[in-house]
C-alpha cells in the first residue's frame, strides 16, 4: 500500500488494485478509480515563500482526476505510486 499525504487533510491511497482519495485526515473516501484507469501525472513545483518546505502540485489522471498538493517528503511516494500504475497499465 502507497499512501501520499498532501496538504490540508487530504490524502491519495494505492492499495494494488484501487486508486482512492480520502479527505479529511483519511476519514472520507472522496473518489475510488481501478488501477488499470491510470493515463497520467503532471506534478508541478510551487513558489514557496522564503523557509517553507518546497511544495508540488499533482494531477493524476484516471477515470477521474485526482488533484493534490504535497510537501517535497511526500515526492519519493509519488513517483514509486507512478511508476506501479504505468507497469500495472503496461500489461
Amino acid at each position: 500500500m502507497i499512501e501520499i499525504k498532501g496538504n490540508d487533510g487530504e490524502s491519495i491511497v494505492f492499495d494494488g488494485n484501487f486508486v482512492m482519495k480520502y479527505r479529511h485526515d483519511g476519514k472520507e473516501e472522496s473518489v475510488r478509480n481501478p488501477a488499470s484507469t491510470y493515463r497520467q501525472c503532471d506534478v508541478k513545483a510551487k513558489k514557496v515563500k522564503n523557509g517553507r518546505e518546497p511544495e508540488f502540485q499533482v494531477l493524476l489522471a484516471c477515470s477521474t482526476i485526482f488533484a493534490l498538493t504535497i510537501p517535497e517528503t511526500e515526492k519519493p511516494k509519488l513517483d514509486e505510486l507512478v511508476a506501479e500504475l504505468e507497469r500495472i497499465t503496461a500489461g
